[in-house]
């Protein structure tokens, strides 16, 4: 792959908002996961996700710049701002039609969904809010982005459940590879909301932990997915340019694959065949042999049909090459939804960066079918250059990136 560099990261999350504290956090398995106070949960199986907590878009912008936007909005554009700020970019001195937006997020704006329905409901279709419409679309996140920043490069969304982050990281690369832009913005962003709570719950994908207290929790494995919610971004050039700048490198995207695979609605892919293949063809582009990796990014998300299959596969992979008795699972502490790969390479790329290792659970747990509670240990310092990630989601696609320190 061509030298792709990430010079700017940006992060606000169910365990911390900015991307100082976020790190913080991640370090100590901080776990974000709550009792929900903002909904009624009571005919729910469950009352807990990771949301955001302490938001507040003033610290960021002015009121005139949100006050249209929606919360996951504002989140997409916090997490923008701070991202730009890091990169040390001068947007003043670039061509902005050089500049790119993509995007990933699987539902967009949920709750403007729920409130722009009920209003055509209450009120017809000529007492429908029109300012709630432009929200429900999932591209209105990029759009706020390159509005705020008055970006006129191409501008996209993916929405692929739970690996819409990654397509856009992917095709983030693609564009700066083929030298159609200088500079991509890369998000991901999803929401918890009572409407997308309520689906989950309707299909029985739930955990089943119920909580009456409001400090974090960490819920069993194995017993249901645990909703989240964030945006992250991630600043993205080549490399020549990121040095010739003296820009900060967090690391480079060395390769990236996503694959796909045949199985039922709302169901992994049950063989496990798509994740080994995108670890396996992801290694090979990269020209990386599996011992090499010194740190695992799991997909694991509290589901015993994808922390199984996930755990199989990567057995398979790296046998006596890695030591995965440790993995990352950072679902565990930050929940799953759509735009959570961007947060999770920003984890991925801050563990290089300061040559400080995510904290780990055993691989065992997540090859394990009884419920456990997950016990994290926090490693000391060690030198890690290379590290990967795994996504996987519902309808049978799976994705892995590798990254490399510089």
């Amino acid at each position: 792959m061509t030298g792709i560099a990430v010079t700017g990261i940006g992060v606000i999350s169910s365990i911390g908002v900015g991307r100082d504290i976020f790190w913080e956090n991640c370090r100590k398995a901080q776990s974000g996961i709550k009792r929900i106070n903002s909904f009624d949960t009571k005919s729910f199986r469950s009352n807990i996700a990771a949301f955001v907590e302490g938001f507040d878009p003033a610290s960021f912008m002015p009121p005139m710049s949100y006050r249209r936007m929606s919360r996951i909005s504002r989140m997409a554009v916090a997490a923008s701002i701070e991202a730009l700020n890091d990169s040390g970019l001068k947007l003043d001195s670039m061509d902005r039609e050089r500049i790119g937006v993509i995007v990933g997020t699987a539902y967009g704006s949920s709750s403007h969904v729920d409130e722009f329905y009920l209003s055509l409901l209450r009120d017809g279709p000529r007492g429908a809010q029109p300012f709630l419409f432009p929200e429900i679309v999932p591209n209105a996140l990029a759009s706020h982005i390159a509005i705020f920043h008055n970006i006129t490069g191409p501008n996209n969304t993916f929405c692929q459940n739970d690996i819409s982050a990654e397509n856009a990281i992917l095709y983030a690369w693609e564009l700066l590879s083929r030298n159609i832009v200088d500079v991509v913005i890369v998000g991901g962003a999803d929401e918890v909301s009572e409407t997308l709570y309520s689906c989950y719950d309707a299909v029985r994908a739930l955990n089943n932990f119920r909580v009456d207290n409001d400090e974090p929790v960490f819920p069993e494995t194995s017993s249901g997915l645990v909703l989240g919610e964030g945006a992250g971004v991630l600043v993205m050039e080549r490399l020549k340019s990121a040095l010739e700048r003296n820009a900060k490198i967090y690391g480079t995207l060395a390769s990236g694959i996503i694959t796909g695979g045949i199985t039922p609605n709302g169901h992994y892919e049950a063989s496990g065949i798509e994740i080994g293949r995108a670890v396996t063809q992801a290694l090979e582009k990269a020209g990386i042999d599996p011992y090499e990796i010194g740190h695992v990014n799991v997909s694991a998300n509290f589901s015993s049909e994808l922390d199984r299959i996930e755990y199989g596969q990567l057995k398979k992979i790296f046998m006596n090459h890695l030591d995965i008795t440790g993995v990352t699972p950072l679902k565990y502490l930050i929940g799953n939804f759509g735009g959570a790969g961007i947060i999770r390479s920003a984890a991925v790329l801050l563990s290089l960066y300061n040559q400080l290792p995510l904290p780990t659970v055993s691989a065992e747990i997540l090859g394990s079918e009884s419920h456990e509670k997950q016990k994290w240990d926090v490693p000391d310092l060690k030198n890690i250059r290379k590290a990967l990630m795994t996504s996987t989601t519902f309808g049978g696609a799976s994705a892995c990136l590798v990254f490399s320190g510089y």
